[in-house]
C-alpha cells in the first residue's frame, strides 16, 4: 500500500512539474539565437517598453541600444548589407564591434545572421 501511494505520489509530482514548465515561455534563448537572455526575453515580451522600464534597459521609438559583436572574417561588405538590411542605426565602431539602436522586432531575425556573433546590452557601471 505504501509503495502504491509513493508511486501516485510521484507520478503527480512529475506531471504538475512538467504541466508548470510548459506554462512559462523559455527564458533564454532557443539554440541558433545569439542574443543574450535579457534581450530575448525583451523581443519576445507584448509590452517591450514596460519590459524595457523595468528592467532600466534604454529604450527610444521601439529601439534598444546594444553592442553587436561580427565574426572577425566576414567581410565590410556582408556587416554594410547587414546593417541596411536591418536599418541598424550605428553609434560607435570599432573592428568587430558595434553600439547601435536596433529594432526590438528585428533583434531575433539579427541574430541568426551568419556575420554576427552575439548582440548584447552595453555593461552598466558599477555604482
Amino acid at each position: 500500500m505504501k509503495r502504491f501511494i509513493f508511486i501516485i505520489a510521484a507520478v503527480c509530482f512529475l506531471g504538475c512539474t512538467a504541466i508548470g514548465q510548459k506554462d512559462y515561455p523559455e527564458d533564454k534563448p532557443p539554440e541558433g539565437l545569439k542574443l543574450s537572455s535579457i534581450l530575448y526575453e525583451l523581443a519576445i515580451d507584448p509590452d517591450p517598453e514596460n519590459f524595457a522600464n523595468k528592467h532600466n534597459i534604454l529604450f527610444h521609438k521601439n529601439r534598444v541600444r546594444v553592442f553587436i559583436y561580427f565574426d572577425p572574417v566576414s567581410s565590410g561588405l556582408d556587416r554594410k548589407n547587414i546593417i541596411e538590411k536591418y536599418k541598424v542605426i550605428v553609434e560607435k565602431k570599432s573592428m568587430d564591434l558595434l553600439r547601435a539602436m536596433v529594432s526590438v522586432n528585428i533583434l531575433i531575425p539579427l541574430s541568426r545572421e551568419s556575420v554576427i556573433w552575439s548582440i548584447k546590452l552595453p555593461d552598466k557601471p558599477i555604482p
